[in-house]
């Protein structure tokens, strides 16, 4: 089959530091170029392309402008895997232009990237967990197909370098969804040592992370702002540390990349039971699920994470493997085509 695969206009493919759907955008058309398909990867000037073709959008451009500029050529597919934020490539389908599926991939909460679905016949919407399904068919009416994110299994394991220390690690985007605030007001009130890792330009909260830094310079060393790492870098921290504090109370995490390739690297994690982290972390084997931060803090005084098996938690991770994934891509877009979409 011909595929089309859309990622964002905001890093070059495959991205240098830590990176959420842009990565997956490229594994998708390298894994889907590898299983015999023609694919064209739409992604920025200067990405890679590796048996597939790479249509080059201008860095940072607005997603409508790059629309203009490969709309045409969206006609000339069997099927679209759109991973944009925006998905212009419905609007071919809404001005009746085109018959081709566009698989539209959520990867946000379903309630802040539609008010209602695309309105075609069939969206062919894509989740990334269960969950993410559910609430798409609660909020919209509409049945959504599952398709978890992969890692690379290979990339993310525990590297031996050093010894696995006693600091915590936050590891997200420094914005309020993501609780590094609560990752920092845990540590402060049960003693801890913690790294804050993760990007923070990005973020449209510069006052946010302003007190996070100065809540952090308080601490005299004991909590660590590191900011933005390589992706070898945070393999690094997932291997050396004692555990991921993924602080998503307020946030319904469609899928969450850091906690499952955390556990990739044999580290436990300590989540909010918010959104997906029931289908990537196994209670009690691979982890703790909680519904405050005084459980978090708790867990933490009595040391529950020293009970967690490394190895369990990587043999739990295997169903999110890369290839898992473009096995489940290559089944969706072919029922897309084949069977008239969803």
């Amino acid at each position: 089959m011909k595929i089309c695969v859309i990622s964002t206009t905001v890093m070059v493919h495959p991205p240098m530091g830590y990176s959420g759907l842009e990565m997956l955008a490229f594994q998708q058309a390298e894994g889907l170029a590898k299983k015999g398909h023609e694919v064209v990867l739409v992604a920025p000037k200067g990405s890679q392309a590796s048996g597939f073709e790479l249509h080059g959008t201008t860095l940072m451009e607005p997603e409508e402008q790059a629309f203009a500029g490969y709309k045409d050529r969206l006609l000339k597919f069997d099927v679209i895997v759109d991973n944009s934020w925006q998905k212009w490539s419905y609007l071919q389908k809404m001005h009746g232009k085109m018959k081709t599926p566009v698989l539209g991939v959520l990867h946000a909460p379903c309630n802040t990237m539609y008010v209602k679905p695309p309105p075609v016949p069939f969206p062919c919407l894509v989740a990334i967990s269960k969950d993410q399904a559910a609430h798409a068919g609660e909020i919209w009416g509409v049945n959504a197909r599952v398709a978890y994110n992969g890692v690379d299994l290979n990339f993310y394991q525990n590297t031996d370098k050093f010894p696995r220390n006693s600091r915590y690690l936050f590891l997200a985007r420094f914005s309020t969804i993501k609780g590094p605030h609560i990752a920092v007001d845990v540590a402060r009130r049960t003693g801890i040592e913690l790294d804050l890792v993760g990007d923070d330009t990005l973020t449209a909260e510069p006052e946010y992370l302003k007190r996070i830094k100065e809540q952090v310079k308080e601490t005299g060393g004991r909590i660590v702002f590191v900011g933005p790492a390589s992706r070898q870098k945070c393999v690094d921290y997932f291997s050396t540390r004692k555990v991921l504090l993924h602080m998503n109370q307020s946030y319904r995490e469609p899928f969450g990349l850091a906690p499952v390739e955390a556990q990739a690297c044999g580290m436990p994690v300590i989540a909010f039971d918010n959104g997906a982290m029931r289908e990537t972390v196994k209670p009690g084997e691979t982890g703790f699920l909680v519904k405050s931060p005084e459980e978090v803090e708790k867990l933490i005084r009595e040391d529950a994470v020293s009970k967690i098996s490394h190895q369990a938690c990587r043999e739990w991770v295997r169903q999110f493997s890369v290839e898992a994934m473009i096995d489940r891509y290559e089944q969706l877009v072919k029922e897309a085509v084949e069977g008239g979409g969803w």
